[in-house]
């Protein structure tokens, strides 16, 4: 399948450009030419080209009509160039969040000109975005982690409305996801997508299962399933941090190498925004795949696991469970399968796959 046009958001230290190296790194790899247009740097490249300075943390603060018109202008730019290259991605903002306002970041016209196949919404735990804004000339010090986690919530939002009024897919990824999510998304539709969902809480051994879970995860990619791992968006981490500073004793959080600090205020503050988040990000998730695999190494049961499995069963996803017992009735009643072994699921799925019945 080629000839896509692909609309890539994610707000500001979300690594959305990242990603998309990664996933062009991919694609390349796989014999698809991939041409990337990242509509900030070509504003910025179009103010210069018309005698515009512009310094990076200055650029929102242009009038409308001068954001407007550059942004205009790099979009004509991206339809013409967009006739000589079969495959491209847009690198943009659905909005911005900026002095404490939100204002869209694209233009209604011109998406229609280019008329996407496919947009997707890169993201990236709070803590990780803080850290990356914290390093940048244009960010640092603007916002509190209140202000990400609702920028974060918004340029999703949004980008999904968009997508759902076009009648395009759309897809939530995290940005330390592989390359190979995207690639697949875009050149695989028919590829089958799998939200892998696991035991956090109550684990004796956290490191070593979460290890596990990871070399399952692997597994399963080389299967050739999209995986879509919540836990590749770790905001629960900061959780944990909160967790520390207070048996500690210290009352604020020293993040990335520029001596960030982020007091223990402002967190307690986005704790129930966290945990609300958390909840309705795995849920996308969920929407968004066809099928939930359930990895479960703990004999305690997990609310969030069980809770994951009502709602994708309810949702006409089937559940695919490796869980040796012992066995809940609640449990065995949202599970389509139970497995013993990560091989039994494996070659069920090898062969399911094949036959193309695992819908």
């Amino acid at each position: 399948m080629r000839n896509l046009r692909i609309v890539a958001t994610g707000i500001s230290g979300s690594g959305r450009e990242e990603y998309l190296r990664k996933f062009i790194d991919i694609a390349v790899k796989n014999g698809f030419q991939i041409k990337p247009f990242s509509v900030g740097s070509m504003m910025f490249e179009t103010a210069r080209k018309l005698g515009m300075e512009i310094k990076e943390d200055k650029i929102l603060d242009l009038s409308p009509s001068s954001l407007n018109f550059l942004r205009a202008t790099v979009f004509e730019q991206i339809i013409r160039e967009a006739e000589d290259h079969e495959n491209i991605v847009i690198s943009t903002h659905a909005c911005f969040r900026w002095k404490k306002h939100v204002f869209q970041a694209f233009d209604f016209h011109y998406l229609n000109e280019l008329s996407p196949d496919i947009f997707v919404t890169v993201s990236d735990s709070v803590l990780s975005i803080k850290q990356r804004l914290e390093s940048s000339l244009q960010w640092k010090g603007r916002l509190t982690l209140k202000d990400i986690l609702v920028w974060r919530d918004e340029e999703i939002l949004l980008t999904k409305s968009i997508a759902d009024y076009r009648g395009r897919p759309f897809y939530v990824i995290p940005s330390p996801s592989p390359g190979e999510t995207l690639f697949n998304l875009a050149f695989k539709p028919d590829s089958k997508k799998a939200y892998l969902s696991y035991p956090i809480t109550h684990l004796e051994n956290k490191e070593a299962s979460l290890a596990s879970k990871d070399v399952f995860k692997e597994k399963l990619r080389r299967l050739g399933l999209t995986v879509f791992d919540p836990g590749e968006i770790e905001d629960a981490f900061l959780l944990e941090k909160l967790k520390e500073l207070k048996d500690s004793g210290l009352n604020k959080l020293v993040i990335g190498g520029n001596g960030c600090e982020i007091s223990i205020k402002e967190i307690e503050d986005v704790v129930e925004d966290l945990l609300d988040q958390i909840v309705a990000r795995d849920y996308q998730l969920i929407d968004q795949s066809d099928f939930l695999i359930v990895y479960y190494f703990s004999p305690i049961m997990s609310p969030g696991v069980l809770s994951e499995m009502n709602y994708g069963f309810s949702n006409n996803k089937k559940v695919f469970v490796v869980f040796q017992g012992p066995e809940s009735p609640f449990f065995t009643y949202y599970s389509t399968k139970i497995f013993k072994t990560e091989d039994e699921l494996i070659s069920f799925l090898k062969k399911e796959m094949l036959t193309a019945r695992v819908d």
